[in-house]
């Protein structure tokens, strides 16, 4: 199928090809429709496929010793995932499940392999792997932290600086985050999650609007980790 070269150059990897570049690009990729619930991939999947989602929300997630769930990332559209693995060939501990019905954009590790002669893409691949470093550097932070205050805080934070969007009440973290997804991404539990956010919102330091997290100011939010 041919994916529509305005989409693809939404999505950074792409950004800086030619139009005639991104012709040849879209007519590699497949498409799969995913229910709520459902699992794009589990970790035996990977390495086989690049993905991008298209529409709808998607979470990489692992299951903890515990039983607990760890969320470690959210993509949403424009977001692609899975490049990791078909680069060295290894698997990536987690599962992606829809969060919402959504489409995904797939093509096969060869497909995506022969892409990289592409130095723009390359370029920009080397780039997103840098973020990806980062993004696994700041979920340590979260997690060096014994207390769940400081976890809440220091994951709202973050959120802000990677998708905040400024409005004339103040930061405004761009997608839809229930307590539960929160919880997950910090380790904690949802009772203890609502119980650190309520707190804040009594303090006035966060408000819920629209069901996005509205923070005044997000160095608040660090004020008393630096006390």
């Amino acid at each position: 199928m041919r994916v529509e070269k305005d989409f693809l150059k939404r999505v950074t990897i792409f950004s800086e090809l030619s139009e005639s570049e991104l012709d040849l690009v879209s007519q590699k990729f497949r498409e799969q429709h995913y229910k709520r619930g459902e699992i794009v991939f589990f970790e035996e999947d990977t390495g086989k496929y690049m993905y991008i989602v298209k529409e709808g929300r998607v979470k990489v997630s692992r299951l903890l010793p515990s039983g607990k769930e760890m969320i470690l990332a959210f993509h949403e559209p424009g977001e692609y995932f899975g490049e990791m693995s078909l680069l060295d060939g290894g698997t990536t501990p987690a599962t992606v499940t829809a969060l919402m019905p959504a489409t995904i954009l797939f093509m096969t590790r060869q497909e995506f392999l022969d892409l990289l002669d592409n130095r723009k893409i390359n370029r920009a691949l080397m780039k997103m792997l840098c973020t990806r470093c980062r993004d696994a550097w700041t979920q340590i932070e979260v997690l060096t932290f014994n207390n769940a205050d400081a976890r809440i805080r220091t994951a709202l934070y973050n959120l802000c600086q990677k998708k905040g969007v400024k409005t004339d009440k103040g930061t405004m973290i761009s997608i839809h985050l229930t307590h539960k997804e929160l919880a997950d991404m910090t380790g904690i539990s949802r009772e203890t999650a609502t119980r650190v956010l309520s707190h804040l919102q009594n303090e006035n330091i966060v408000r819920v609007e629209t069901r996005h997290f509205l923070i005044g100011d997000p160095e608040q939010l660090m004020n008393s980790l630096l006390l």
